[in-house]
């Protein structure tokens, strides 16, 4: 029994060390140690407090929060192209090729922009998203001026204020991160 529970504790430490980022592991190092100190009939709670402690530690490192942030960036660029793929399809099927184009085009446009965060990182979504929300603002405007409105030029509008909201978002996540990473690259 004694055999069996000093291996889930060793299992438990193991991970604990793997789980923490590589500038707490000597931190971690010392909790091993420490392990063989504790009184047995705490040392369970010892070696989960020590994975718990490393989750923690993980969780609020810059590696991580730079890597979900980019994630993010990456699979919501993904998910809203599908989305704008399977508009383009719904229109295809109406016979409304303007609506179709610009439903394929936009789904390139965040398929391209998934692809360039994913290789530079977020100051590429930031050098994609704010020219395409200049220009979206611009057809935005010249719609909305324009011509009296009808129901095409509303959905157009809709369809617009969708993709400047979700490449807003985009851009002050993108934004974050990059602010994050300088301030980590002055402190380190």
């Amino acid at each position: 029994m004694t055999l069996r529970r000093n291996r889930k504790l060793q299992r438990l430490i193991v991970i604990a060390f793997k789980i923490a980022p590589p500038e707490r592991r000597s931190w971690f190092e010392a909790m091993a140690a420490e392990l063989d100190h504790v009184p047995e009939a705490e040392q369970m709670h010892f070696a989960v407090g020590c994975v718990l402690a490393a989750c923690r530690e993980r969780l609020g490192s810059p590696q991580f929060l730079l890597a979900a942030a980019r994630c993010l960036l990456i699979g919501g660029a993904m998910l809203w192209a599908a989305l704008n793929i399977r508009f383009a399809g719904r229109m295809s099927v109406d016979g409304t090729s303007v609506l179709e184009a610009y439903g394929y085009v936009t789904a390139l446009l965040f398929l391209i922009g998934a692809s360039a965060t994913a290789r530079f990182g977020s100051r590429a979504t930031i050098g994609l998203a704010a020219p395409v929300i200049a220009l979206l603002a611009v057809a935005a405007t010249y719609i909305g001026l324009g011509e009296p409105p009808t129901p095409a030029s509303n959905l157009y509008l809709a369809l617009i204020f969708e993709n400047l909201a979700v490449l807003s978002v985009a851009l002050a996540l993108a934004g974050a991160a990059a602010r994050f990473a300088a301030v980590q690259k002055r402190l380190n």
